[in-house]
C-alpha cells in the first residue's frame, strides 16, 4: 500500500469514527451506525443533520490541515498560527460541540495563559487534531516539536502533552512498521516515555521545579497505565481525562483489529465517545487497504479524501504554502443574503444557499469548495 493511501485512510477512518460517535451521542437510543439526527445548537435552535455528519473533532482536524505550511528547506511541516487563529474564530459559528479548551481560549485571549484551565485541564478536548501534524511530517522529531507547540497553544498540563505525543508516536509506529502486536506497541511506547525530556522541546521556559516533578509523575502514571493495558478495565472511572481517552482508544483499536464488536459508548461518557472512536478508527485505518464502503457515506467524503491527498503533498513539500496574511477588507458572513456569492479568505468560493433570520438568531446555509456549512449566530439581546 502506498504512503499516500495510508494517509488518506487514516484521515477517512478518523472522520468515520467521529461521525459514528456523534450519531450515538445525539440519538436517544444510541447508535452503532451512521444515522441522521436532530442537533441542538442551543435551547432555541435544533436542526436535522444528515447521515455522516461529523463533530468538532473533524472540524478542528480539518482546520489544522488548512493551517499547515510545508518547509522544504528545513524538511518540516509547521502550523501557521495566524491562519489557525482566524480559522478558529470562524469555526465558532459552525461548530458541532463545545470543546472547553478552545472556547475558553477564544473567549479569554491572552488571559487564558494565566488561567487555571490552561494549567490544570486534563481532558484536552480535540487532542486527535495533532494526527495531521504527524501525518504531514516525514521526520518524527519535526512532528514532535510542532505537536508539543500546538498542545501548548491550548493546554499546559503534562498529561495532555504526553497524551498528544504518545498518540503521535503510535501513529508513527503504525505508519513505519505496519500492524504491531499489543506487547510490541506497548513496549515501544514505554521506551518513548522513559526517554522523553520535555525540557528539550521547551528549553527557554523557566518553569517551577514543581512543574518538572509533576511532569515526571505523569510519566510514571502513563507507564503504569500502559503496563496494565492488557487487562485493566476503565469501568468505574470518575474522570475521563486525556489519558483515559487514549488508553480506551488503544483498546478499541485492537478490538477492531481482532474483529470484535465495540459496544456503543460502553462506560465512556457519551460526549467523549466520539473522540475515542475517532482515534480508534484512525489508528485502525492506517494499515487498511481501502476506506470502508458504507451505504451511508460520511459528510463531505470527497473533500475529506482530497484533504488526505493534500497531506501527502505537504509531506513531500509540493505545496510551498505561503504565510497567511489577513485581508484588509473583512467579510462578515452574517451580512450575506440568499444567493450571494463571495470569495472568502478562509472558505474560498462561497454561496449562500439559504438565510433564516428570527428575532434572536441568524442561520446561514453555505455551499463552499470544502463542503456545506451551517452558520449560527445569536443576535445581541436588546436592553
Amino acid at each position: 500500500m502506498t504512503e499516500e493511501r495510508k494517509l488518506i485512510n487514516t484521515l477517512m477512518y478518523m472522520v468515520y469514527g467521529d461521525a459514528l460517535g456523534l450519531a450515538n451521542e445525539n440519538n436517544v437510543e444510541g447508535a452503532n451506525e451512521l444515522r441522521s439526527f436532530l442537533y441542538s445548537y442551543n435551547k432555541n435552535i435544533k436542526i436535522r443533520k444528515p447521515i455522516g455528519q461529523y463533530s468538532y473533532i473533524t472540524e478542528l482536524t480539518l482546520i489544522t490541515i488548512k493551517s499547515l505550511r510545508d518547509d522544504a528547506k528545513d524538511f518540516k511541516v509547521t502550523i501557521d498560527y495566524k491562519r489557525l487563529y482566524e480559522e478558529l474564530k470562524l469555526w465558532r459559528y459552525y461548530r458541532h460541540g463545545n470543546p472547553e479548551n478552545i472556547i475558553s481560549k477564544l473567549a479569554a485571549t491572552n488571559n487564558y495563559y494565566k488561567s487555571d484551565f490552561y494549567w490544570k485541564d486534563t481532558r484536552g478536548h480535540s487532542i486527535s487534531r495533532i494526527i495531521p501534524i504527524l501525518l504531514a511530517n516525514k521526520n518524527f522529531h519535526s512532528a514532535e516539536v510542532e505537536i508539543y507547540k500546538n498542545v501548548l497553544y491550548l493546554n499546559r498540563h503534562p498529561q495532555v502533552l504526553l497524551t498528544a505525543l504518545l498518540l503521535a508516536r503510535t501513529v508513527f509506529i503504525l505508519l513505519e512498521k505496519g500492524f504491531c502486536e499489543k506487547e510490541t506497541l506497548v513496549q515501544e511506547l514505554k521506551d518513548y516515555i522513559i526517554g522523553f525530556k520535555w525540557q528539550e522541546l521547551d528549553p527557554n521556559n523557566d518553569l517551577s521545579k514543581s512543574y518538572s516533578i509533576q511532569f515526571e509523575k505523569e510519566k510514571v502514571q502513563y507507564i503504569m497505565s500502559l503496563d496494565r493495558i492488557l487487562w485493566m478495565s476503565n469501568k468505574g472511572r470518575e474522570k475521563w481525562d486525556s489519558q483515559a481517552i487514549y488508553i480506551k482508544a488503544l483498546k478499541n483499536f485492537y478490538k477492531l483489529q481482532d474483529e470484535l464488536e465495540i459496544l456503543e459508548h460502553e462506560d465512556v461518557p457519551r460526549e467523549d465517545w466520539k473522540e475515542v472512536l475517532a482515534i480508534s478508527y484512525g489508528l485502525w485505518g492506517v494499515n487498511q487497504k481501502e476506506f470502508l464502503q458504507d451505504t451511508n457515506p460520511i459528510k463531505d467524503q470527497e473533500f475529506i479524501h482530497s484533504m488526505g491527498q493534500y497531506l501527502h503533498k505537504l509531506r513531500t513539500y509540493k505545496i510551498n504554502r505561503k504565510p497567511y496574511i489577513r485581508p484588509e477588507e473583512h467579510i462578515d458572513i452574517f451580512n450575506l443574503q440568499k444567493d450571494d456569492h463571495v470569495h472568502h479568505p478562509l472558505l474560498s468560493t462561497t454561496k449562500v444557499k439559504e438565510r433564516v433570520e428570527t428575532s434572536g438568531v441568524i442561520q446561514l446555509f453555505l455551499s463552499t469548495k470544502s463542503g456545506t456549512y451551517t452558520f449560527v449566530k445569536e443576535k445581541p439581546s436588546k436592553s
